[in-house]
């Protein structure tokens, strides 16, 4: 029995118990840490991707920090692929379906975080990315995106630290593994996100280069999703970055730009069915909102004006311009090529020239693109996003060009009957004023209204404008027309439009003001719709207008109409509307949220027709105008009157302070003033001195051309003599000085040498232990006064307060001998150096007598050869009057006085020249 129940139990054993997730995780990492062979800890690495998955929150809790010293020893590169993967699945914040326990983007993001409170660990992974076995790169590029997705900031900052952490990434973009070099665009496409600093990186790293190499490798506009990610990554590093918009057109990266637009229509032409695939259209949409950053109005002018010349230079702009001419181009991407080449022509002359040359080739006749287009924005079937592309194109068309402006405004007055055979740009404008769709009256009214701004002449042009509205009928002014429509208009945009119209055509035109005040009930329909009740908000809205209009015609008023002077709209306003209800209406505009939309950028971007309402470039003529408007239409009430009489207390103490800046400034200009009268007076001393010295130099040549000049020589001479011999008398002063010093310097020498000979014998008898040291310093001292006593007296007054006496100062006076004895030598090479200086003065002075004394020589016998010849002179002069009296001829006495004369002032002369000579 006993046997049959042991055999029994041995043949059935008890089920053993399964570890659980946790024990199995330990286990395993366990082996990680401790395992000394190769093989073990690869396999242990293994087992934990494997279940990292599913047992996400036990790996991550248990194996973490084992994790991170398996990656950082880079031991093995499997064993390192197998960590990478384990850390990817337990930082990512994807739910995975074998995950048993829940948690999701939380536990992802807590992982993260305890693995970045390191940022040795990131530096870790980044140089990982050298390894170009793909079983490492792929899994530490995902690894970095997790770590990126679940804290980007920290991310950012960590591989901003890591030396040539970005390098690396952006080397990888030319990986020839296309699914390595996919994986770190998305990556970068993350990392670039509202940091300037990593953009501005990337793109000095020549980023640009080779995001282009990669969307030409791919085939352009042809290409894949990994072309539009590359547009995408481009578009981080340019948007509201002015450095990188910098660098992308100093690197003339505006020509790579091109072959992508015309490879479009080179596709365009070969494809047999003519559509667009759907990633085509996103690639080219992508590349279109690239060259919108280069050249977007919201840029400074100073970084887009260089943007569009590049366009041109490059010929994209005419690639471009050709593709709106393309047929089969999607509606949506027509749209974006329009609102593209408009803001590169913006302001931009050059460019608004070249697309105003743009021909429509294909048609018959031949028109130009511009007309073509607005074709298209007066069209009721075509979209609205295309409708208002072509608006904005047309407002870049003629912003800031004058002559364009005039040439719009110019097709509407034909000169000749060649004139009506082509459709113009002006001409389409007023058929869509007069369309049944209320949407083409407000698109033609905005357009023809920016044919009007900031142009006077036009404005004034376009008062001559008429129109025919029947055979029969007599032809009417273009302003009464529209006038007459926004009266019978019944439609909100409509009346929006003609206001608009109407408003930018008045302000700064006071000939355009009195042709409206002329207009039947011009006044009477504006007086009743701002004074109105109606609480609609778009009714308000045209009411407001109105109110701008009406104030529009009081201050560009220049009372011309006596019914409709200034001052009697002004009292107008204020009996039928008020001045309250009237500033209230004008006002109401700026309250509306669709003008501050409207205000921040030219161009319209809405697709629904009924959210548009108010125009880019009116909301800045009014923005410009309300306050004068209001101003000019309410005068200052008696209340306003008196704060204006009885200033604040602010605006006393900055009266105050003004006055007290005058003050300080005409204090500044009186020393100024004082300055300059001083500055003057000095200026003419100077003259004065100039022109004495002058006076003098001409005085002195004189003198040398005077007979006496061998008396100045001579003088000059001995002067010279005495200062020779003066510099001989120094000389030799110096050198008894110059001996005596040496003699000095010889006893300070030897004097130098017993006090040396002292010490010496000091530190004899300090060395040998003996004592009575006071008793031989005392004999020292003796002996030292005794040969001083011996020598001169005179040395011994000089030199007697070198003796030692009876205190521990004898160093003190060897040192102070020393400096002295410094100080007379150099006294003695000073002296040395102005003997020689003075000895060879003494030679020029010597040389100088020589030359001296033989001009003196020269000049003599120039006077005796001078003297004879004048002799001879009066001599023949003599003769001749001797010969004259002989022939009976008078010699008048006028003659002889001048002769006596010329013997004065000839006497006189050299009467000056000897006091001038003695000063």
């Amino acid at each position: 029995m006993m046997g049959y129940f042991f055999k029994s139990v041995l043949s059935n054993p008890p089920p053993e118990v399964e570890p659980s997730p946790t024990e199995t995780v330990e286990r395993l990492v366990e082996r990680v840490t401790s395992s000394s062979l190769l093989e073990d800890r690869r396999d242990a690495c293994r087992a934990l991707k494997s279940i990292s998955k599913k047992f996400r929150l036990e790996v991550g809790a248990h194996g973490l920090d084992a994790l991170i010293v398996v990656l950082n020893d880079k031991a093995d590169l499997e064993t390192t692929s197998y960590v990478l993967d384990t850390l990817c699945n337990i930082t990512s914040s994807e739910v995975f379906e074998e995950e048993t326990t829940s948690g999701g983007s939380p536990v992802g993001e807590q992982f993260t975080e305890i693995f970045l409170k390191k940022s040795e660990n990131v530096a870790s992974v980044i140089t990982l990315l050298d390894e170009y076995d793909f079983h490492v790169r792929i899994p530490a590029i995902k690894l970095l995106m997790n770590l990126l997705n679940n804290k980007s900031k920290e991310m950012q900052d960590m591989i901003l630290s890591v030396p040539m952490g970005l390098a690396k990434l952006i080397d990888i973009l030319l990986d020839n593994r296309d699914f390595v070099r996919n994986e770190v665009l998305l990556l970068l496409i993350q990392l670039t996100k509202s940091n300037p600093n990593i953009q501005n990186i990337i793109a000095y790293e020549r980023g640009f280069d080779q995001l282009f190499q990669v969307i030409r490798n791919e085939g352009f506009s042809d290409g894949g999703i990994v072309v539009d990610d590359s547009l995408q990554l481009m578009l981080n590093l340019l948007k509201r970055n002015i450095s990188n918009q910098t660098v992308f057109r100093e690197e003339s990266c505006m020509k790579h730009i091109t072959p992508f637009f015309q490879t479009c229509q080179q596709s365009e032409s070969q494809l047999a069915d003519g559509g667009w695939s759907q990633q085509k259209i996103s690639n080219v949409h992508s590349m279109l909102q690239v060259v919108r950053t280069l050249v977007s109005p919201s840029n400074a002018s100073q970084v887009v004006a260089p943007a569009q010349k590049a366009t041109a230079a490059c010929g994209l702009l005419s690639e471009l311009c050709g593709l709106l001419m393309a047929s089969g181009v999607p509606a949506d991407i027509l749209s974006e090529i329009i609102c593209t080449v408009g803001e590169m022509i913006r302001g931009y002359q050059s460019n608004q020239e070249l697309f105003g040359g743009v021909m429509a080739a294909t048609l018959t006749p031949p028109r130009t693109a511009l007309v073509i287009l607005l074709m298209s924005m007066v069209n009721e079937k075509q979209p609205m996003a295309l409708r208002s592309a072509v608006l904005y194109c047309f407002q870049c068309f003629v912003y800031r060009n004058e002559s364009s402006q005039a040439q719009i405004v110019q097709a509407l007055l034909p000169t000749s009957p060649q004139a009506m055979v082509s459709i113009s740009a002006g001409q389409l404008l007023c058929g869509g004023l007069f369309s049944s769709d209320s949407m083409s009256h407000w698109l033609s009214s905005v357009a023809l209204s920016h044919a009007l701004v900031n142009n006077v002449a036009t404005k004034e042009m376009l008062l001559r404008v008429h129109l025919a509205m029947t055979k029969d009928a007599a032809p009417v002014s273009l302003l009464q027309q529209t006038f007459y429509m926004l009266q019978q208009g019944d439609k909100i945009q409509t009346r929006l439009g003609i206001l608009t119209l109407l408003s930018t055509w008045l302000a700064e035109c006071p000939g355009a003001v009195a042709q409206f005040l002329k207009l039947a009930n011009s006044v009477a329909f504006l007086t009743a719709q701002v004074a109105s009740n109606e609480h609609d908000e778009q009714e308000v809205l045209v009411q407001s207008l109105c109110a701008f209009l009406l104030g529009l015609c009081v201050v560009y008023n220049n009372d011309t109409n006596a019914s409709f002077t200034k001052e009697s709209l002004c009292q107008l306003i204020t009996k039928r509307i008020g001045v309250e209800t009237f500033v209230d209406k004008l006002t109401e505009i700026a309250k509306q949220e669709m003008y501050s939309r409207a205000l921040k950028h030219p161009h319209i971007g809405s697709s629904n027709a009924a959210d548009v309402h108010l125009d880019h470039e009116f909301c800045r003529l009014y923005k410009a105008l309300e306050g004068s408007l209001a101003k000019a239409v309410a005068p200052a009430t008696d209340a306003e009157k008196e704060d204006e009489r009885k200033p604040s207390e602010a605006e006393l103490k900055a009266v105050a302070l003004v006055r007290e800046k005058d003050l300080q400034i005409q204090h500044l200009l009186q020393r100024l003033a004082n300055k300059e009268a001083d500055y003057i007076a000095a200026q003419s001393q100077i003259e004065e001195l100039n022109s004495s010295r002058l006076q003098l130099e001409d005085q002195n040549m004189l003198l040398k051309a005077q007979r006496n000049n061998n008396v100045i020589i001579s003088s000059t001479v001995d002067t010279t003599a005495a200062v020779g011999s003066e510099v001989m008398e120094e000389l030799e002063r110096l050198r008894q000085d110059n001996e005596r010093l040496r003699s000095q310097l010889e006893q300070l020498e030897q004097l130098e040498q017993q006090e040396q000979q002292q010490e010496q014998q000091q530190q004899v008898e300090k060395a040998n232990g003996m004592n009575g040291m006071d008793g031989f310093n005392c004999t020292g001292s003796i002996m030292d006064s005794f040969q001083v006593t011996a020598a001169k007296p005179q040395e011994m007054a000089l030199f007697s307060h070198f003796r030692p006496e009876a205190n521990a100062g004898g160093m003190e006076d060897a040192r102070r001998l020393q400096s002295e004895l410094k100080l007379t030598r150099s006294q003695l090479e000073c002296l040395e150096a102005e003997s020689m200086e003075l000895n060879a003065e003494l030679v020029e002075s010597r040389r100088h007598n020589e030359l001296l004394a033989a001009d003196v020589e020269r000049n003599r016998k120039d006077q005796e050869d001078l003297l004879v010849l004048l002799a001879d002179q009066d001599s023949s002069i003599q003769k001749y009057k001797d010969r004259l009296r002989n022939l009976n001829q008078s010699v008048s006495d006028e003659e002889e006085e001048d002769e006596e004369d010329d013997v004065c002032d000839g006497v006189a002369d050299e009467e000056s020249g000897g006091e001038l000579s003695l000063l």
